[in-house]
């Protein structure tokens, strides 16, 4: 084509110099058209063998540093991430991932296509967002089309320099089906052993260099048929020529300013909303040649525009005093015209006579000549919109592009620095909760079974720290019942995924136990649901866990209360009958005894009956008053003398391997109680205390002193109110207990040692007896550690006492006794005993024909003797009305089952006396005597009791 035209050339200008008469003229052209051939011959040689490929060495060395720039902003990046793990602030996987993921996002050049890649120094590939597949993979023995191992040879690069530049064959950004030569930068992140790359296609340069050649051919073909038709024109041509090489050159300025500015752009990570959106609208003037520009941002439903930005320049030029701040889109004239249309609008023709008022702009405005404005979307929401104005030439597509992608890489840096302000408020919050919370709050990967996070609260529970505890294994934080619990129902779950149709966001709860660091155990809650990936599919568990030992405790106390009340329950219910047999057994072996003193053997035989007999009375007593069914005389008195009464009887009995230490505070402090039940609280500890180490020998130690309970917390933990208590300690150095023998050794019945040995209710009254205190025993016990037991007993201001006197039994006179009991063997037993003392005895099984007879005969009986539950009218409503016929006869009413009722009621209602059944004959004797001297001054069958 050239030789084409250069033979049209020469034809054409000897076709002119032909028609050319005048030598002067001919001489004039020649002149003008030889140098400008001379010229253009030399041109030409230049522009192919001087100018391209100094054009295309330049553009290849701004390429070069461009990409070289580009990789170090991307390296910086990495580092700025890597300073985040040394500082604590993110766990190194989360910020290679951050890292991967920012940069898989990162893009450049005109189309917004070329991109980076990372692999390792193995070479394995990192990341490449074009060819995903390579992702994980070993690249060692990768090669593109040529053979060439460039992964490789870019690891042995950065191994040997740390950075540097190679080219070869990979296909066209997202087309793999285009192979084309590239020439890449790689840089060497060594903290985290990655190779960090990006490039450009020479295709793009080589292209450039084309088009910039063709033009360039063209535009001077067209000089020479203009030279050769005439002078003037081909000089006016040329001067054209030449400002259209200028204004390629100030595009192609321009367009390497815009990848500049926006590469600047991008490198504003730490700027203000403020300084990004003023870097934007400034650059953008400078890149359209415009003298202002402005930004204003829309509200959500697109009728408002709100001044962000004007050009720097904007308020020098403007002459308005008001300035307003929002615009309604629906009023707004040139302004608002891009948001109406949706696209972008160039305005050239903007004409504005003097006062400014025709085009609707206020007088003092900047005057316009010419007006570019485009929208900014998000989506399909307009964001903002950008305007430019009064460029000296005409607004062209080229300006709108440069406006657009400015403003686009603007908004997304604005759009990221939203979403990371808010990924790290949300973190802040959530880091504010997890490490302040007093629960637990983890992250476990589901199928290696890892903690990934444990929130520092499990410092407190655990006694480890965080970084501690995620290197633990479960069978270092769970007890093996808690292992297999957790395993199988995780299993379960897992199932219940795989067969599908279950609440994806369901939440699970379970009870565990933990172990501490120091070895303890303790009972938490754990509520735990599955986190799921992008697919939906379950990929960790998200947990809290909350300590609930406490609240387990209170809930055990809760259970033996309740079993502690259905035991009272049966033992109301059967103590009533039990005893009335009991006062049988008793009543007829004591006569057998007194009516065969000779025989020995039957005496012994007897004893044996009386023994057994005391015994299940005591266990009918044990049981009531451990499940307070019984009355108790209670009153004021100091603890530390009856507690060393109690320890000279225990030291008197213990084995010599065993010895007794006494650590007894001085105190005056007194406890509304019964010295009986007292008694028994020190025997039974002190007992089981011996029993513990009757095998291995040891110590026990007693300890007494007064404690002030005044935290709420100690208080919820032992289980009693704020006060002053006393409490008594009971240690050994015995066997100790496992947790599950713990957990039952208050219950009724229940004994570790032999069936002859006990009964099984020590503990279960003393347990009845304290609780009926108002007060509480805490035990702690492990295997081979021996036993604790701390009974809280609540002082009271009460002062103890003084003794009482017991009642001179009266001279044996012959009294007359009404017996009234609905079982006649009862009655039978106790004529026979009482009669052989001089007491007259009249017998009625049924209260209303006692009630009769004593309406009768109301002289005729100096006392009565009542049962409390008899068919009919029990023992109460019968002695109610006795009184009323005879208020002064004393009557004794006597009761298997107190059923509620207290000596103070009893003696309100006019009674004498309460006494509980079985009653042996030495008791019987003493009550008798005792209700019979209570009627001072009175008269017994003549005889005066004061005598």
């Amino acid at each position: 084509m050239n030789f084409f035209f250069s033979w049209w050339g020469f034809y054409g200008l000897t076709v002119v110099m032909e028609n050319i008469k005048s030598p002067t003229v001919k001489v004039a052209v020649l002149k003008i058209i030889v140098p400008l051939w001379i010229t253009f011959f030399l041109f030409l040689l230049s522009l192919f063998f001087i100018f391209i490929p100094s054009l295309k060495t330049h553009m290849m060395d701004q390429k070069k540093e461009m990409i070289h720039g580009l990789t170090d902003s991307a390296w910086s990046l990495l580092l700025d991430y890597h300073h985040r793990v040394e500082r604590s602030e993110l766990f190194l996987a989360d910020a290679q991932s951050r890292a991967k993921e920012r940069i898989k996002e990162l893009r450049y050049g005109s189309d917004g296509k070329d991109y980076f890649w990372i692999s390792d120094l193995h070479p394995r590939m990192i990341m490449h967002p074009y060819v995903p597949g390579l992702d994980g993979t070993d690249l060692s023995t990768y090669a593109n089309s040529q053979g060439r191992f460039m992964f490789t040879e870019s690891a042995a690069l950065v191994k040997e320099k740390g950075e540097g530049y190679l080219t070869y064959l990979w296909q066209w950004q997202d087309d793999p089906e285009r192979i084309a030569e590239k020439l890449s930068y790689v840089k060497g992140f060594f903290p985290w052993g990655w190779v960090l790359g990006t490039g450009m296609y020479l295709d793009d340069v080589n292209s450039e260099i084309r088009v910039i050649t063709h033009r360039l051919i063209e535009i001077f073909m067209g000089l020479l048929i203009i030279v050769l038709g005439f002078s003037f024109y081909i000089t006016w041509q040329t001067v054209k020529n030449e400002k259209k090489r200028a204004l390629a050159e100030t595009g192609l300025r321009l367009e390497e300013q815009r990848l500049q500015k926006i590469l600047e752009l991008s490198q504003m990570s730490h700027a203000s909303l403020e300084e990004l959106t003023t870097f934007a609208i400034d650059q953008a003037t400078v890149l359209t040649q415009s003298d202002i520009g402005y930004l204003f941002f829309m509200n959500d439903d697109e009728t408002e525009m709100t001044v962000q930005n004007w050009s720097s320049n904007v308020m020098d030029l403007c002459e308005l005093v008001d300035k307003p701040m929002v615009f309604p889109v629906k009023a707004s004239g040139l302004w608002g015209e891009a948001i109406r249309k949706r696209e972008a609008v160039i305005t050239n023709d903007y004409k504005c006579p003097g006062s400014g008022r025709a085009k609707g702009y206020p007088r003092g405005h900047v005057d316009i000549v010419r007006h570019l404005n485009i929208p900014v979307f998000d989506g399909d929401a307009i964001v903002a919109v950008a305007g430019v104005a009064n460029k000296r030439d005409r607004y062209n597509d080229s300006d709108v592009r440069q406006l657009q992608l400015l403003m686009d890489g603007m908004w997304k840096i604005i759009q990221r620095h939203r979403s990371e302000k808010a990924l790290m408020e949300s973190e802040q919050r959530y880091r504010l909760l997890a490490d302040n919370a007093t629960d637990c709050i983890w992250v476990l990967e589901l199928f290696s079974r890892r903690l990934l996070y444990m929130s520092p609260s499990v410092k407190q529970m655990l006694g480890h720290t965080p970084e501690e505890f995620v290197r633990l294994e479960s069978r270092d934080y769970l007890t093996e019942a808690s292992l297999t619990y957790i395993s199988m129902e995780l299993d379960r779950e897992l199932a219940l995924e795989e067969k599908g149709g279950v609440d994806p966001d369901r939440v699970i709860v379970l009870e565990l136990e933990h172990i501490k660091k120091d070895g303890a155990t303790v009972w938490t809650e754990t509520s735990a649901r599955f986190l799921r990936d992008d697919q939906g599919c379950a990929d960790r568990i998200l947990g809290i866990t909350r300590n609930i030992t406490g609240r387990r405790q209170m809930e055990q106390r809760l259970k033996h209360s309740q079993k502690m009340e259905a035991v009272g329950t049966l033992a109301g219910g059967i103590a009533h009958d039990f005893n009335n047999i009991l006062s049988s057994v008793l009543g007829f072996a004591e006569l057998a005894k007194m009516g065969n003193e000779d025989d020995t053997e039957l005496q012994d035989n007897l004893d044996q009956i009386l023994a057994a007999g005391i015994r299940a009375r005591d266990l009918v007593k044990h049981i009531l008053t451990f499940s307070r069914q019984s009355d108790i005389q209670k009153s004021p008195m100091i603890l530390a003398p009856l507690v060393k009464g109690c320890l000279q009887s225990v030291r008197a009995t213990l084995p010599k391997d065993i010895d007794l230490i006494q650590r007894l505070e001085k105190t005056e402090a007194t406890v509304m109680a019964n010295a009986s039940q007292l008694h028994q609280i020190i025997m039974n500890l002190c007992s089981n205390a011996v029993h513990a180490m009757k095998n291995s020998g040891g110590t026990i130690e007693i300890g007494l002193e007064a404690v002030a309970i005044e935290d709420p917390a100690i208080a919820r933990a032992k289980g009693i109110v704020l006060g002053t208590y006393l409490e008594l300690s009971v240690a050994d150095t015995g066997t100790g207990m496992s947790s599950q023998v713990l957990g039952k050794i208050f219950d009724p019945f229940f004994t570790t040692k032999k069936r002859r040995e006990a009964t099984g209710m020590g503990l279960s009254t003393v347990y009845g007896i304290v609780r009926e205190m108002e007060g509480n025993v805490l035990v702690s016990s492990e295997p081979g550690r021996g036993t604790t037991f701390q009974v809280f007993l609540p002082v009271c201001g009460a002062k103890p006492a003084g003794p009482v006197q017991s009642p001179a039994l009266s001279k044996q006179v012959k009294a007359r006794i009404l017996w009234v009991d609905d079982e006649e063997v009862i009655i039978r037993s106790g004529r026979q005993c009482l009669e052989s003392l001089a007491y007259k005895i009249t017998g009625a099984t049924d209260p209303l024909y006692a009630l009769g007879l004593f309406r009768s005969y109301p002289g005729k009986f100096d006392l009565v003797v009542c049962d409390m539950a008899m068919p009919g009218i029990n023992g109460l409503e019968l002695s109610k009305r006795l009184l009323k016929i005879r208020p002064d006869i004393p009557i004794v009413l006597c009761t298997g089952f107190s059923q509620g009722l207290t000596s103070t009621m009893v003696k309100e209602s006019g009674i004498v006396d309460l006494v509980m059944k079985p009653i042996i004959a030495d008791k019987l004797v003493e009550v008798i005597a005792s209700a019979l001297n209570q009627n001072s001054g009175r008269v017994l069958n003549g005889q005066n009791l004061n005598h």
